[in-house]
């Protein structure tokens, strides 16, 4: 939990940490800085689509906004390891590649390596490594 309390707290708090004026963050989230302001003060309750573009512009989770807790880490490790095996396993079937266990490993390591350093996402990631894999 986390001794920001109130969503309007979350967001001015996100703002700092992005060192965004409320003003700059209207802009950002086209819409005006009275609106911004209500929400940030919890005069007015925050549209579902004005939060997740906050979420998206200031890089913080939708449930941390929301409910103020962060998913478990080990939740968000697990879920990245399964899409790597999804994507390692459908980028090997679209190429018809039978890979050994080792050379699976390797592959779907720097997969994991890359999405975890990059915040992208294993199928955006699988494609350029094999490429870069299959040149050895």
């Amino acid at each position: 939990m986390t001794d920001v309390v109130g969503i309007g707290a979350r967001m001015a708090a996100a703002r700092a940490k992005k060192q965004a004026s409320q003003v700059k963050a209207a802009a950002m989230l086209e819409i005006s800085d009275k609106s911004y302001k209500n929400y940030e003060a919890e005069k007015r309750e925050l549209p579902l689509a004005v939060a997740v573009g906050f979420c998206e512009a200031f890089d913080v989770e939708l449930e941390w906004l929301v409910y103020g807790t962060q998913a478990n880490a080990g939740e968000k490790t697990i879920a990245v390891v399964s899409e790597t095996i999804e994507a390692l396993v459908s980028e090997a079937q679209a190429r018809k590649l039978v890979l050994t266990p080792n050379r699976a490993a390797r592959i779907g390591s720097f997969i994991f390596r890359n999405c975890t350093q990059k915040g992208t996402s294993p199928k955006t990631e699988a494609g350029p490594i094999f490429d870069i894999f299959l040149d050895d």
